[in-house]
């Protein structure tokens, strides 16, 4: 095929579509109120994760998130993409984009967000931020106009879109003024270096302050105040809310909507049912320990009983994980089943003998494995007791550890063999499943905890990396499933999780973004 006519069947135009919502509009935070609807003029947010300062590389995916940044495209419903800072994204080749910026955009500080300002920020992205760096190897940016960039990738690749409306991979910012301020946290904030509706005003361990950005042109910021509070413990959030403290707490354990209902203090709200796109992933380390072995993997993959951590652990507020990908999905393999009896049958063919008191053992040493959870998402213990208990009647002994910081605990290649870790197959834009493969399984990817090193599966990543066509990439989709999930058990999903929030009863009608974690987009 010719590359003038590989151009026009891959050719990605994003349309300007009207913008109703912050940043050209979020999906599933409704602005439509009643007539009669008191308008919200300030919000108070509870959260787990504390932000400790407004470096990008450090925590600069939080700010699409409360709003004190945005990105280049918005995802949105349905697994689409629109304008946010840009008018428009235009693939002219197989390896070149051309990203056209809005016009008379600024950064908070008031410089303006141009061509020049762009390539700033997008090639340190490209050299420093090492959640685009094993996406987008030797790609590079210039400015071909004054609102106008160039982004030429060495290979084709089909993730480029999704690349752009990511929280992690380019989130932008004046990099000059930061580059002045960095290392700095009171300085950062003083420089004013983000792109979003609201500013920065304060930040301590115990909360963050936010202000309307004067003159802000993508949308005009509804709200006059926005707090966001650091409480690490859920209850807590709770009872923020129940004491008029907070107006919405973030990630709430999932025995919460049965504590709240009947309530007139507070509500539960989460996602439909049969949309969860996000959950709980089982990390494996098989460098070392009994994991080692792809049997006792197996063991596991059979082990687990994951209708009932969906249906009765986690009280129906969650959706049952029957793959590695969400059921709605069109590549999606439903290929995990629990099966005890074939569990057994594996670690008996390992050499794993049970005991009196039920736990296998070989060579006088126990079949244990320490399991990871950690506070911050709640249920992640809750999930963890509970495989506990499922893989007890397998004869495996599963040892919980609840650690303050997974990724922390998790880069350490020894002291753990698993973890219960808060993540989703596809990314956050829930518009592309190719970048979390490279992210948890080729070898310099970011979230690769385990040291997994595939050959094969390196290779079919590869191709997908470069694949546009939609049913080339589903017969690929399904080919690195069978590998992850039935051939060497690299990772399976446990659950997945309609993402909840209790709210106050003023926002008993707020709607959980369905699509990305953007808390504040309706205002």
């Amino acid at each position: 095929m010719s590359v003038e006519r590989l151009t026009r069947r891959v050719r990605l135009v994003v349309v300007l579509s009207a913008l109703t919502l912050l940043g050209a509009g979020c999906a599933g935070v409704s602005t439509d109120k009643p007539a009669d609807a008191t308008p919200v003029t300030q919000l108070r947010i509870a959260t787990s994760f504390a932000i400790s300062d407004l470096d990008p590389l450090k925590n600069g995916f939080w700010a699409p998130e409360f709003g004190f940044g945005a990105l280049l495209l918005q995802p949105v419903r349905g697994g689409k993409l629109q304008p946010w800072l840009l008018e428009s994204a235009t693939q002219a080749s197989p390896t070149t984009w051309t990203l056209q910026l809005k016009p008379e955009l600024a950064f908070q500080n008031g410089r303006p967000i141009d061509a020049a300002a762009l390539v700033e920020v997008m090639t340190f992205h490209l050299r420093e931020n090492t959640s685009v760096t094993p996406l987008l190897p030797g790609a590079t940016v210039a400015a071909t106009g004054p609102l106008t960039v160039t982004l030429t990738t060495a290979r084709p690749t089909s993730y480029v879109p999704s690349l752009l409306a990511h929280e992690s991979m380019f989130p932008i910012f004046d990099h000059a003024a930061y580059q002045k301020a960095k290392g700095r946290p009171a300085e950062l904030i003083a420089a004013k270096i983000w792109s979003g509706p609201y500013t920065v005003t304060a930040l301590t361990p115990e909360a963050m302050t936010l202000a309307p950005t004067p003159g802000y042109r993508v949308s005009p910021p509804k709200l006059e105040k926005l707090t966001v509070r650091f409480i690490p413990e859920a209850q807590a959030r709770i009872l923020a809310v129940q004491n008029g403290e907070a107006d919405l707490a973030l990630y709430p354990p999932s025995s919460a909507a049965r504590e709240l209902k009947g309530r007139t203090d507070a509500v539960y709200l989460n996602q439909d049912a049969g949309t969860a796109a996000e959950g709980f992933q089982l990390v494996l380390n098989p460098r070392t320990g009994p994991l080692a072995d792809v049997r006792v993997r197996q063991a596991l993959r059979f082990g687990i009983d994951y209708g009932q951590l969906a249906t009765q652990v986690l009280g129906g507020q969650y959706d049952t994980a029957v793959g590695f990908y969400p059921a709605f999905l069109p590549y999606a393999k439903r290929n995990q089943t629990f099966d005890a009896v074939k569990a057994s049958q594996f670690l008996d063919g390992a050499g794993w003998v049970r005991g009196g008191d039920g736990t296998r053992s070989k060579g006088g040493k126990p079949l244990t494995v320490t399991l990871l959870s950690y506070p911050q998402q709640p249920d992640s213990k809750t999930v963890a007791v509970a495989l506990q208990a499922q893989l007890r009647t397998i004869g495996v002994d599963v040892q919980v550890r609840q650690v303050d910081d997974i990724a922390a605990a998790a880069k350490n290649p020894a002291g753990w063999d698993a973890a219960v870790w808060g993540n989703g197959a596809i990314d956050w834009t829930q518009t592309d499943p190719v970048t979390p493969l490279v992210a948890n399984f080729t070898p310099s990817g970011d979230n690769n905890y385990g040291g997994i090193r595939d050959p094969q599966l390196n290779r079919l990543i590869g191709q997908l990396t470069e694949t546009f066509d939609p049913a080339t990439r589903d017969t690929l989709m399904g080919e690195a499933q069978r590998i992850i999930v039935e051939e060497k058990v690299h990772s399976l999903y446990l659950t997945l999780k309609r993402v909840p929030v209790v709210a106050a009863p003023r926002l008993r009608d707020y709607q959980v973004p369905p699509v990305a974690l953007l808390w504040v987009a309706a205002y």
